[in-house]
Parts: C-alpha cells; sequence; structure tokens
C-alpha cells in the first residue's frame, strides 16, 4: 500500500478520506511533512484523526440505528431509515490514524511513550474498522503492498489484541512523561495504560471472550480522570468543539422526532425509575433538541468532553465478565461501584447536578424473582444481574458505539432474555442491521475487495 506522510498541526482535520486507501496520493507541495519535524509535534494527529471518525458518522450511525437519536431530516433520517449506500462510508481512518501512527513509530525508535501510544490508536481503529465492516485490511495497511487483502474480522481482532500488548510492553517502561501536544492523555503513560487494558478488555467482550476481558479489565481504567476523552478548546475554532455538537448546528437529529416523539432511549430512562434509581438529571443531560441547535448545555453541547473509552465502560465490562465467570455476587459488586460514583453526580456535568437523580446500591433479593429488577420472575438471579447490566450499558453508551456492539453480540448469541429490546425503526425492515456496507471507493480500487454481503449480514463473531 503506497503511503503518505502529513501532518496537519493542531488541527481536528482528516475527518474522513474520500479516496481509496489504495489510491496513489501526489504530494502537496505547500503541505508540511513530517519527515522534517520532530516526532513529538504531530502525535497529535492521528489522535484528532481518530476522534474524529469514532465521533463522526459512523459513530451517529451506531446511535441512529439503536434508537439512542432519530433523524430528523435530510440524511440522517434516511440513514434511521436504513436507507444507505456503498458510498456512504469510507476507509479514510487507514491513512489519517494508522498511516500516521506507523511514521511516527519509525520516527521515534527509541521512545517508548510514542510507541505506545499510537500502537493503542492502531488498536483502536482495526478494532472500530472490524466491528463495523467484519473483514477489513490491517496487517497490510500502510506498507509497500498496493493491494492489501481483506483479512477475517477474528483475525483482525488478533491483531489488534497483539498490538495492544506491544502498547503495553512499551508503556511500562515509560518513566514520567509531560508531553503537552498528546490531546488525550497529556503524555500520561499510566493513562494510555490503562486505556490499552480497558481497550483490550472491550474487544475481548465483542468476540464473547469473557474470562479475558474480565482479566485485561482488572488493569483497566481506574478512575474518573483516567477515562480516554477529547477535551474541546474554549477558542474560536469550530473543528476544535465537540463533534457532535458541531453536526447538530444543522438540527439533523435529536433524541426526538419532528413531532416531539421521544427516541426508544428516552423510553427506556422514562421506565427506569424505581425505588432505586432516578433518572431525572440523566434524562436532561442527554436531550438533544432537534429544532435548537445553540441551547445544549448536556452530553452534546459545544465543550463537552467526548469519551472514547471510560472509567464507567471499565467498570461495567467488569460487572458483565465478572457475573458470567465469577457469579453474581462478584458482578454486581462492579454495578454497585458505578451506581456509586453516578450517586456522587458521575453520571452528568455541573449544569445538572441539582437535578433530581438516585442511584441506591441494589442488593441480591432485587435479583430473586419476585424482587425490584426481577418482578415478573422470569429470570433466574443471574441472568436477571445480567440483564441490568446490558441494560446500564445502553444507557451509559449513549453518543457510543458499545450499544450497537452489545445488540448485535447478544442477538448473534441467541441471549435475547437480556438483550435491550431495540425496535426497528421503520415498519418496512424485518430485521436490524448488522454491519456496514463497504466503501464503493474501496470496492472500486482493490481487487481484493470481496463482493459486499449487504448491511443485515452478521460479521463472522456475530453468527
Amino acid at each position: 500500500m503506497k503511503k503518505l506522510y502529513t501532518a496537519i498541526i493542531g488541527t481536528a482535520v482528516l475527518l474522513s478520506s474520500c479516496e481509496s486507501i489504495v489510491e496513489g496520493l501526489n504530494k502537496n507541495p505547500n503541505s508540511i511533512e513530517i519527515n522534517d519535524i520532530d516526532a513529538g509535534l504531530y502525535v497529535n494527529t492521528p489522535e484528532l484523526a481518530l476522534v474524529s471518525l469514532v465521533r463522526g458518522l459512523d459513530g451517529r450511525m451506531a446511535s441512529l440505528w439503536t434508537g439512542q437519536i432519530v433523524g430528523v431530516n435530510n440524511f440522517p433520517l434516511a440513514y434511521y431509515n436504513y436507507q444507505l449506500t456503498e458510498s456512504t462510508f469510507d476507509f479514510g481512518g487507514y491513512q489519517s490514524v494508522i498511516t500516521q501512527s506507523k511514521h511516527i513509530q519509525e520516527s521515534a525508535p527509541d521512545n517508548p511513550l510514542y510507541q505506545g501510544l499510537t500502537r493503542v490508536l492502531e488498536a483502536y481503529l482495526f478494532g472500530f474498522y472490524a466491528s463495523a465492516f467484519g473483514d477489513v485490511p490491517a496487517t497490510e495497511v500502510s506498507t509497500d503492498v498496493e493491494y492489501p487483502r481483506f483479512e477475517s474480522q477474528k483475525a483482525v481482532f488478533n491483531y489488534s489484541q497483539q498490538l495492544l500488548d506491544e502498547a503495553i510492553s512499551q508503556l511500562r517502561t515509560v518513566g514520567r512523561a509531560s508531553y503537552k501536544q498528546d490531546y488525550l492523555y497529556h503524555g500520561d503513560a499510566q493513562g494510555w495504560l490503562e486505556a490499552a487494558y480497558t481497550l483490550k478488555a472491550r474487544l475481548y467482550v465483542i468476540t464473547k471472550e469473557y474470562d479475558k476481558a474480565y482479566q485485561a479489565a482488572q488493569n483497566g481504567i481506574s478512575s474518573p480522570e483516567r477515562s480516554m476523552l477529547f477535551r474541546p478548546v474554549n477558542d474560536n475554532q469550530s473543528s476544535n468543539k465537540n463533534n457532535w455538537w458541531s453536526y447538530s448546528q444543522n438540527a439533523f437529529f435529536g433524541t426526538e422526532d419532528a413531532n416531539g416523539k421521544q427516541s426508544f432511549l428516552f423510553d427506556v430512562l422514562d421506565a427506569r425509575h424505581n425505588a432505586k434509581t432516578d433518572e431525572t438529571a440523566r434524562k436532561a443531560y442527554y436531550y438533544i433538541d432537534p429544532t435548537n441547535a445553540t441551547a445544549k448545555h448536556g452530553k452534546i453541547s459545544q465543550l463537552e468532553p467526548e469519551p472514547l473509552i471510560t472509567y464507567e465502560e471499565n467498570l461495567l465490562i467488569l460487572a458483565e465478565t465478572a457475573a458470567r465467570t465469577q457469579g453474581l455476587n462478584e458482578g454486581l459488586h462492579y454495578l454497585n461501584q458505578l451506581r456509586a460514583y453516578y450517586d456522587q453526580g458521575g453520571a452528568v456535568n455541573a449544569y445538572f447536578a441539582n437535578y433530581d437523580y438516585n442511584y441506591d446500591a441494589y442488593t441480591t433479593d432485587d435479583f430473586e424473582k419476585g424482587g425490584l429488577l426481577n418482578a415478573d420472575g422470569t429470570l433466574q438471579p443471574l441472568r436477571a444481574l445480567l440483564r441490568e447490566i446490558i441494560l446500564e450499558r445502553y444507557i451509559s453508551g449513549f453518543t457510543e458505539f458499545t450499544p450497537w456492539d452489545d445488540a448485535r453480540r447478544l442477538r448473534g448469541a441467541g441471549e435475547s432474555d437480556i438483550a435491550v429490546a431495540i425496535p426497528l425503526n421503520t415498519p418496512t425492515a424485518t430485521v436490524h442491521p448488522e454491519r456496514f456496507y463497504y466503501p464503493e471507493t474501496e470496492i472500486l480500487a482493490n481487487p481484493n475487495a470481496p463482493s459486499d454481503p449487504g448491511i443485515y449480514t452478521p460479521t463472522e463473531v456475530n453468527r
């Protein structure tokens, strides 16, 4: 594959390439070539590219398809109704994240921080693409191979795990570091190390290797402060703002439709109220007004940090995988740890701190047949706990990819008893989308591209 090394310093560009990853690219004589710049000055380039990718169209598509937001007009309304084509997607992340990361590694072979964090970025991108598309190029990306082969989804997940193992090995050797151009952790190697473990756990959950996920999450993100977040900048640059806020300026989507009918997620939040849970504050924090793009103070406000890998996710991975591998009490311990954090205001930002909320600890009795969270008595206590954990993952994962990953994983595993019963968005559909279309540019340019199986065909790990 032909490689282009272009650093665009301090800007959140490289949103998504419109060209195939296999097409040759001419060198722009007016660009800054990273061969002429110290590697430390452009680490933020693949970071910002990854943020723009996972917090962009692909992330919004997952939220539309899981009933978390509603398309109001234009393209989001079509996407909400599963109306899209191969031209909707691209593989721009291969150039903007992988190629840039590879060159940083080549430019700074003796810097374990750069070696480690760029491998985390690579593993994130490959895992993200494998989850969304299924079989994708991986080991031959950013090499001299002109037409990279498409590798099996499982093989790509394994490659991501290999990259994370390498990253962990590098990051463990880093002493005290401070690096202002690292937008995600400011050179904090411990933050990157913990994020690498949580990312490992995330990918193991997707592949249903729950014992490995549980072990990895033990070393994962240990506090809210260690979450991997993109923190928007309070300046005059629109590119430095919350990505969802920027897109919402045209009022294309919301948590209710043009007629005021709320999204399925908000129906779930309404139904969550019980003697131990009050979701008033979180519902207000999540609210997206489709008619007033500027009046936002919550999850997609202009300067609200955007999640990539979080403390909350790590606790919920621990809760689910501990329940599956260690039993009810261990799973409940981690779920209650998250609820304790939320009960101190962790589920919302400061603007909504005075709204009503409550997250009292659950007890094992709540999951017994006839208990608070198993009132109909249809599940054994452990399954009732897993159902609650999955429901919390669905709610806590608002604007993230996790709810779609979970929906497909549990559907493929035949675990409808604990899955969130996400409705279809349109009466003309009979099944839910399972994957993205392969990009048209890649199909046309890469002779190794397979025939597209369509968005309703489950990927390898979800069959």
